[in-house]
This record gives C-alpha cells, sequence and structure tokens, in this order.
C-alpha cells in the first residue's frame, strides 16, 4: 500500500485557490438570486393608467404594479396595480371612473381604516380594489380585467 503523498506548498495553494472559486460562485450565485428578486423600475402613471383605462389624479403616485399580461392587450388580460392617491383627491378618483362608493370593512392593526372599493364593470375593463386609508393618502390595490 502507498503511503498518502506528503503535503506541500503547491497543495496547498491549488487547495486554497479552488476553495476561493468555490466561495467566489456561491456568493455570485446569491448575488443573482437577489438580483432576480429585487425586481426593475415601476411603471410611469402615464403607463399604468393607459393599461388600465382609468383615470388617476395629479399626485398619485404608483408603488407597486404587474402590467406583464397587458403587453399585447387582449380581452382577458389582468393587471394588479397599487397605487397611492392624495386624500384630498380620491374623491376625484371614484367620480373620474365612474366607481361605487368605497365600503369601509375595519382597521389594520396600527389603526387605518381598510375597505374595498364594490368590484364593477365598465365598458373596457372590470375591477375590484381593496383600499387602506391613511391621513394623507389613499393606498389602491386594483385588480383590472379588460373585457
Amino acid at each position: 500500500m502507498k503511503p498518502p503523498p506528503q503535503p506541500t506548498v503547491r497543495r496547498a495553494l491549488i487547495a486554497a485557490v479552488w476553495l476561493a472559486c468555490v466561495f467566489a460562485g456561491l456568493l455570485a450565485a446569491v448575488w443573482a438570486v437577489g438580483w432576480a428578486m429585487e425586481g426593475g423600475p415601476q411603471p410611469s402613471l402615464a403607463t399604468v393608467a393607459s393599461a388600465t383605462r382609468l383615470e388617476f389624479p395629479d399626485g398619485t403616485e404608483v408603488t407597486e404594479s404587474d402590467l406583464s399580461q397587458m403587453e399585447s392587450p387582449t380581452p382577458g388580460d389582468r393587471a394588479e396595480v397599487t397605487v397611492e392617491i392624495p386624500s384630498d383627491a380620491f374623491d376625484d378618483f371614484i367620480a373620474d371612473n365612474a366607481m361605487d362608493a368605497p365600503l369601509l370593512a375595519g382597521t389594520t392593526p396600527n389603526g387605518t381604516a381598510t375597505g374595498t372599493i364594490p368590484a364593477a364593470c365598465t365598458d373596457e375593463i372590470c375591477y375590484s380594489a381593496g383600499i387602506i386609508v391613511d391621513d394623507d393618502a389613499v393606498t389602491v390595490q386594483l385588480v383590472v380585467t379588460l373585457i
């Protein structure tokens, strides 16, 4: 039987380089997963308004959106959008889009009011929405389907 090879500086350097490469690969994989989950920038309000066929008042911010199914708009395509509308312009949003008055359902643990905008349809879309009412803004979580 042969004795195990004698440790040398050359073998130690090769092992150190190999371990460094493995560590760098693992670090790159973790970074790539984080980058992929981060998502891209949110579309502009004009893009969201065009895709959903809804009118939004000035000062509205798009906080989250998924318009991926609306790339080639056909009946049945859906969009999920979360916008923050200034509290003083929320009535204009409801009126401009001919929506029914929102129904308040309760409060969140931190005391803000929550509710829904009753689901309905227009000539172009059907929508449903949940709302969270803060002092300065109303967060509207919309689901829009093209007809």
